[in-house]
């Protein structure tokens, strides 16, 4: 089916939408919506005073209501004379680092009185923005755009604010969540995207690991320097897998140009799951795995002259390096002391783990991942001695038995429905006549429940080895 081609007013109404999507939420507090203000002013060029009157265009006419109006007088300049704008193009040109604010000071000067926001409108318009001229200066000086060559030479890997969710742990409470997204820089191919409800150190590990698993091991990964991309925990991992661990230097975004782009590709899907009933974190996964597989893994992308990001990492020919499932497990390994106690027990994030009447008292090394505590190893003096499990004390194996989660129920968006459904037909396709004669169900079952989990490519890569 061909896509409808939207004109322009109304892609930019879609566009302000979008922006405006997050402070749209019912229930929102006020210091919650003051933090979202912020964060939105401080990404996108626009005053606060627009981005209200957007908000209240929309809650008094909808989308229709953030679409621009074309003026019967479009084309003409009203608010500033002819000779006034050739003169502030002049002084643009000569200094591109001149501000709108600076140029309108001057043209009051030699008599000419104009807004600063009409001013910067039409330097724009005639394309004088500071952008542009800095981009024309670097055509000239023969600069351009920073490319890796070859998958998985270069990661680059970000934290995004996500939707909230309920609270499972506080019925009536809402839970934010965070977008851990790692993208490969010469292939524009998603690696791994997931979101998480918390940012702490060990999601960004769960991430990592998950993309090595599928997609073979990056040379570099290229991060920020927030607290959990420059952890101990991050660069010691990444020493053992020799990968060469990389940071962004402080106030230059410029340089993690591709994540970001990916980033505010993702407030299209934020607008679309804010139309469906808040669910669990899974079921916000599973809706996002299907949008990232259809609208963006398989879809061609501007960069990559018209194909998608899954077919250039398939088609590119450099060597994937994987690990072993035991090194890689190991590689992600937190570490911690621990003094056993007279009962033969030590403590990690408030359980007890039987760590035996040998080691009483004992000082002991202990080695465990973050996202599976059930097992943890057990190391005396420099040594692996055993592997000891949680202390069940007082509990049946009912009570151990975390209940399933379920899917967001009672959805309205009609275009992540589409999308998951197209990836359920994908992954039938993907999956064979093999998949689909050892499924030990019907194909159309198995499909549905894959579907609805991890996104394949359905280039095979994740069976490459070197």
């Amino acid at each position: 089916m061909k896509e409808i081609e939207l004109d322009g007013d109304r892609e930019e109404g879609l566009r302000r939408f979008a922006l405006v999507a997050p402070l749209l939420e019912e229930g929102l507090s006020s210091s919650e919506a003051t933090e979202r203000r912020l964060r939105i002013l401080e990404r996108e060029e626009i005053s606060e005073r627009t981005l209200r009157r957007w908000v209240a265009a929309y809650r008094s006419g909808g989308v229709e209501g953030l679409v621009k109006k074309p003026r019967k007088d479009k084309g003409t300049c009203r608010a500033i004379s002819p000779e006034a704008l050739a003169l502030a193009e002049e002084c643009r040109r000569e200094l591109p680092r001149r501000s709108a604010g600076l140029i309108r000071d001057w043209l009051g000067t030699q008599g000419h009185e104009v807004a600063r926001s009409t001013l910067e409108r039409h330097l724009r318009a005639n394309g004088l923005s500071g952008r542009d001229l800095r981009a024309e200066r670097e055509a000239k000086s023969g600069s351009r755009r920073f490319v890796r060559i070859g998958r998985n030479s270069l990661w680059q890997a970000d934290l995004k604010y996500g939707p909230y969710i309920p609270d499972p742990e506080h019925p009536g409470r809402k839970r934010r969540t965070y977008l851990l997204a790692i993208l490969d820089d010469a292939t524009r191919k998603v690696t791994h995207a997931e979101f998480y409800d918390n940012q702490k150190l060990p999601v960004l590990e769960d991430a990592m690991k998950k993309a090595i698993q599928r997609h073979g091991s990056p040379k570099r990964i290229y991060v920020d320097n927030g607290k959990i991309f420059v952890s101990t925990w991050m660069k010691l991992a990444c020493a053992k897998l020799n990968i060469k661990h990389i940071n962004a230097s402080p106030y230059n975004p410029e340089g993690k140009g591709k994540i970001e782009r990916f980033n505010r590709t993702v407030e299209e899907f934020l607008a679309e799951y804010a139309l469906q009933e808040a669910g669990t974190l899974e079921g916000l996964n599973s809706f996002f795995r299907s949008w990232l597989s259809e609208r963006y893994q398989h879809k061609a992308h501007g960069a990559l002259n018209g194909k998608t990001p899954a077919e250039m990492f398939a088609e590119d020919a450099t060597p994937l390096r994987f690990h072993s499932l035991e090194t890689l497990r190991d590689a992600f390994l937190h570490e911690g002391e621990r003094t056993v106690d007279k009962s033969g027990c030590l403590k990690l994030e408030g359980d007890l783990y039987d760590a035996g009447t040998d080691y009483l008292r004992k000082k002991v090394t202990i080695r465990y991942d973050p996202f599976d505590r059930e097992i943890v190893q057990l190391w005396y003096k420099g040594t692996r001695r055993s592997d000891i499990r949680k202390a069940r004390i007082g509990e049946s194996n009912a009570t151990l038995k975390a209940p399933a989660e379920k899917l967001d129920a009672g959805g309205e968006s009609r275009v992540l429905n589409t999308y998951r459904e197209e990836h359920r037909k994908r992954f039938v396709k993907t999956l064979g006549a093999y998949g689909l004669r050892n499924a030990g169900k019907s194909g159309e079952s198995r499909a549905g429940e894959h579907a609805a989990g991890e996104e394949r490519s359905g280039s095979g890569e994740e069976k490459l080895r070197d």
